[in-house]
């Protein structure tokens, strides 16, 4: 049993446990401080704010208009720690917030009572960690690992203006900074001070119930939020327990602290072994229309396959309610019109329904290909029979009509917490595995689905969670009947981390870009993969894109700088840091860049390392910071992926560790066919010039560079520079 002492004055609360002090306020219930015993605040500096807070349908935030109220505590003996429970009084609701303190972690619950005289419908309760800054504030830098945000931000820049709006709620690619956890993302926010060797993390671990991260800032302090959204309707005298947030203060930097947090967090099994043809694929995004109907896609599958991708996956080929023309040229204002199902039973007639999709399939098995479809989840279109005949198969607002989708075609959203609905849809993409032969499913979820109220009492928890238990329910099947198939979908949050074989990872999409346009410099970009690497589920597959059907809205940029050097620079880093790639179809019609793909994706067909190598972002070191440098090893080769992120030709060095390879010398390549030392197409060189040898790079240029054991020295070579491609002087010139 923990041993703790409590002490209190008028107006605080205070636990002291063998790691860590908390104060509570005695006014309105709130955690004021957070430190080590005798060590200094950590949570509590700055003017204090409302730890909770809950909006109502017919009132906004209770907090606008009333004061939280302290009413009781008690505290509980639990193994290892304490339970401290703080009853606050909010308006029409009794709150019920509960700390479970064990050594230096704190799990946070809340619980809503209504003490009211009449049904509450709940919208959403934000939970607040306010007044945090560890150490001085020129010292301390915010971080969200795996989510749109500069690394290692210092808190002076998270001042929040709320004239402006705030900050988190659109990147500059009209993206969301933070992602909703914990489906799409762990919801970690955290503090750090290096020089004190300290860290402040908080994260999110309701699997009921969605939340958006946020933090907002005075300069001096932030104050870290979850924002959970609800559609709960809270009848008199009834609890209801709603919203996990999890604290730890680590005694360690942050690159320590971050895989420790990660062992922190629930652990689901994660037993998923993908098929092996997918870490070795790459695949053609598209469409039997983009070439007219199935006999044009057909006849251009040798080009796809030339092109290097041995894997398509066709957009929606249900029976949508969007025109046909959507499927050839992605409307750029309304892609989710895509997903507006009408059946899942049927194929568009268009493509010759069930039998032109086995065409297709048999044709692909016949060039050693694999076809995977996207399964439309997101909605359904209105003029569905199954609107009339299963309302309660869709989400509803407060007022009990349905909630629509703001596209061209009139689109409902599904209630996955249906188990009727997710039946269905399980039983019919399992049917149309069985009929085609189709070798697995992309499924795309809708964004920031608005909360259905439930009709009646037939559901608990957030609709916009049921897709998690659908995929879930549709990926356990999948394995039990056709274990070579696939599933990929773009939710990367922890959930899932069992129940997919590739994610889509659409963080690194943007965050590439912000590097290719200069938002977001070298040492930035690889600080936010490692701690992306150091976060993320052990083992995740992950596939990479420069263009999507929705990257003309999510992304416009992606559309700008098609047919460009930063462009063809971003897949290439991409690929070098171990993503599987995706191309849509068209971004090939340029020959340039069609001959860029090719020798990109089948310089990846070539080398184990890009495909199945660990990565490693400290691996190797340039001198020259606008240099991004990424090592993949494996034991039969590593790659050094170099990636120029500036518009001028660059002349470095690169070091190898002579450590962590052994004695001998090695034969380097550059398996994008660049030339080497005096244009030579490989170089050998003796174990002593790993730790230091030049490398010329163009303006956004690529290189891997391939390093292989050589089984006896030709020539060794040093001093002279590696050139790039187009330039046959190995120096910089003159001045």
């Amino acid at each position: 049993m923990a041993v703790y002492t409590v002490r209190s004055t008028r107006h605080t609360l205070t636990v002291t446990l063998a790691e860590l002090e908390l104060e509570f306020s005695l006014d309105d219930g709130g955690l004021r401080a957070l430190r080590r015993p005798d060590g200094q605040d950590v949570i509590g500096r700055g003017t204090p704010h409302a730890g909770i807070d809950v909006s109502l349908a017919d009132t906004g935030w209770l907090t606008e208009r009333s004061f939280a109220r302290y009413l009781n505590h008690t505290l509980f003996n639990i193994p290892g720690g304490v339970e401290i429970v703080l009853v606050i009084g909010l308006g029409p609701l009794k709150i019920y917030d509960r700390y479970r303190v064990i050594g230096s972690l704190i799990a946070r619950r809340i619980s809503l009572e209504n003490t009211g005289e009449d049904e509450l419908a709940l919208c959403g309760v934000r939970l607040a960690i306010s007044g945090a800054c560890v150490g001085a504030p020129e010292r301390c830098r915010f971080e969200a690992p795996a989510n749109v945000v500069r690394p290692r931000m210092p808190i002076a820049t998270l001042r929040s203006d709320v004239r402006q709006g705030h900050w988190s709620d659109a990147t500059t690619l009209e993206t969301p900074a933070f992602a909703l956890a914990p489906a799409d993302a762990h919801g970690v926010l955290a503090l750090h001070n290096d020089m004190l060797g300290e860290t402040l993390a908080c994260w999110y671990a309701d699997t009921s119930h969605p939340a958006r991260p946020r933090v907002e800032g005075d300069g001096n302090s932030v104050t870290l939020l979850h924002e959970i959204r609800l559609a709960e309707r809270l009848p008199i005298e009834v609890a209801l327990s709603v919203g996990v947030q999890m604290l730890l203060l680590e005694r360690a930097p942050w690159h320590e602290a971050l895989p420790r947090i990660r062992r922190m967090m629930p652990q689901r099994r994660i037993d998923v072994s993908p098929p092996s043809w997918l870490a070795d694929t790459a695949i053609f995004v598209t469409h039997p229309m983009h070439y007219g109907d199935v006999a044009g896609l057909i006849d251009a599958l040798d080009a796809i396959r030339r092109l290097g991708c041995a894997t398509i996956c066709l957009l929606p080929v249900h029976d949508i309610a969007a025109p046909h023309r959507h499927a050839l040229e992605w409307s750029p204002m309304r892609p989710e019109d895509l997903y507006a199902l009408r059946s899942f039973a049927t194929l568009d007639a268009s493509i010759g329904g069930i039998e032109g999709l086995r065409r297709v399939v048999a044709a692909a098995h016949a060039r050693s290909m694999q076809v995977m479809i996207d399964l439309p989840l997101s909605g359904c279109a209105a003029d569905s029979p199954y609107v009339y005949h299963h309302p309660e198969w869709f989400c509803l607002d407060q007022t009990g009509q349905f909630i629509r989708f703001s596209g061209e075609v009139d689109t409902l959203y599904f209630d996955w917490r249906n188990a009727d609905v997710r039946s269905l849809a399980i039983s019919e993409a399992l049917a149309l595995m069985e009929q085609t032969g189709i070798d697995g499913f992309r499924v795309l979820v809708a964004r920031d689905v608005p909360p259905g109220w439930p009709l009646g009492s037939a559901f608990s928890g957030s609709s916009s969670m049921g897709v998690t238990r659908l995929i879930e329910e549709l990926y356990a099947a999948i394995r039990q009947h056709y274990p070579d198939a696939a599933l990929m979908t773009d939710l990367a949050g922890p959930l899932l981390a069992s129940s997919r074989d590739l994610l889509i990872d659409q963080a690194a999409h943007h965050m590439f870009t912000q590097l290719a346009i200069g938002r977001l410099s070298v040492p930035e970009m690889q600080h936010w993969l490692a701690d992306v690497l150091a976060i993320g589920d052990p083992g995740t597959l992950r596939a990479c894109f420069t263009e999507s059907h929705h990257s003309c809205v999510s992304n416009p940029l992606a559309e700008v700088l098609r047919g460009s050097r930063a462009a063809r620079m971003i897949l290439a880093g991409m690929v070098g840091c171990g993503y599987v790639p995706m191309i849509r179809a068209g971004q090939e019609h340029d020959q340039a860049d069609r001959e860029f793909i090719a020798q990109l994706l089948n310089a990846r067909t070539r080398s184990i390392a890009l495909r199945r190598g660990t990565v490693e972002p400290d691996g190797a070191r340039c001198n020259d910071p606008a240099i991004f440098v990424m090592l993949r090893r494996h034991e039969e080769e590593c790659v050094v992926t170099l990636l120029n992120a500036s518009p001028m030709r660059r002349w470095v060095t690169l070091e190898l560790p002579r450590s962590d390879v052994p004695e001998g010398d090695y034969l380097v390549s550059d398996l994008l066919n660049e030339p080497l030392i005096d244009g030579a197409p490989d170089v050998l060189l003796q174990h002593g010039d790993l730790t230091a040898f030049p490398v010329a790079l163009g303006p956004f240029a690529a290189r891997f560079l391939a390093l292989r054991s050589a089984p006896a020295p030709v020539l060794h070579t040093s001093g002279g520079h590696i050139q790039e491609s187009g330039n046959p002087s190995p120096h910089p010139p003159d001045g």
